[in-house]
């Protein structure tokens, strides 16, 4: 088979993604919308103020943008490694590289828009919101700029991981991933918080997420009061060489197992 990338093929490969799995994830799709929709929503049709309907926001951002999405990707290779289609998609005349770029192009088709239509719907919704509570009332505020962007390199770091996982577990590959990425997740978490409070000498409070910065709060706690005037607040930030080869890291993560997922397709070829 020639390996040579021929731009035809190419289109002639997206045209059969699309042709094999476009139904499931327009289905998948709608449905991930609709529950966007139902947890996005609601802070816009009330005047009162309500903490529950604002956290919908973050729960949807984890659970639905993040983990639901991922089920497109789980899906993304998994042609090559079944039993009842794997001979049939490796022998298809087209190079490896068509045939993965095919995979990866339909794949970010569905997952970026994804991204994008929950930032603006979270926007729209909350600032609508404002517009109709009363002036002196309490203001809903938007997720920080930060967090979201941070949650950004996240979010195309693990769907390629994921993506790399449809083709390298033959047999239940989304839920091996998943289990993997919960491990790396609470174990790195967890760990990070350690060290941070061992760094800092165990403070009242600390607000950190892996590779962010910290936020050190110390109280002078007497009784059961707060002594006000003795805490101290602390926002330690990285340098901005360090901010660049951080934000550089979840980018190269991203390239590396895209790439590793292209050898694991030329592996099934060999």
């Amino acid at each position: 088979m020639n390996q040579t990338f021929n731009l035809h093929r190419f289109v002639l490969m997206v045209k059969l993604e699309f042709t094999e799995k476009g139904k499931n994830y327009l289905l998948m799709a709608g449905l991930l919308i609709v529950l966007l929709l139902l947890m996005l929503t609601p802070i816009a049709l009330y005047n009162e103020p309500s903490g529950f309907r604002e956290a919908l926001h973050y729960m949807a951002l984890f659970m639905i943008v993040l983990f639901g999405s991922s089920l497109y990707t789980g899906s993304g290779l998994t042609q090559y490694t079944t039993t009842d289609t794997g001979i049939a998609a490796l022998m298809i005349p087209a190079s490896r590289t068509e045939k993965f770029l095919s995979s990866l192009i339909a794949n970010l088709i569905f997952i970026v828009p994804f991204l994008i239509f929950y930032a603006q719907l979270h926007y729209f919704t909350i600032d609508l919101a404002n517009e109709k509570s009363a002036s002196n009332a309490y203001k809903y505020s938007h997720i920080n700029p930060d967090y979201l962007r941070y949650f950004t390199y996240f979010y195309f770091a693990m769907h390629s991981f994921v993506f790399l996982g449809s083709i390298h577990f033959a047999k239940s590959s989304y839920i091996k991933t998943a289990i993997i990425i919960v491990v790396i997740c609470l174990v790195g978490f967890f760990l990070h918080v350690y060290l941070a409070n061992a760094f800092t000498s165990r403070p009242t409070k600390i607000n950190t997420l892996p590779l962010a910065g910290w936020q050190v709060w110390t109280y002078d706690i007497r009784g059961n009061s707060v002594m006000h005037q003795n805490t101290k607040f602390y926002h330690v930030m990285f340098s901005d060489n360090i901010y660049i080869l951080i934000q550089a890291f979840p980018v190269f993560l991203t390239l590396a197992f895209w790439y590793a997922a292209f050898l694991k397709l030329k592996e099934k070829q060999i």
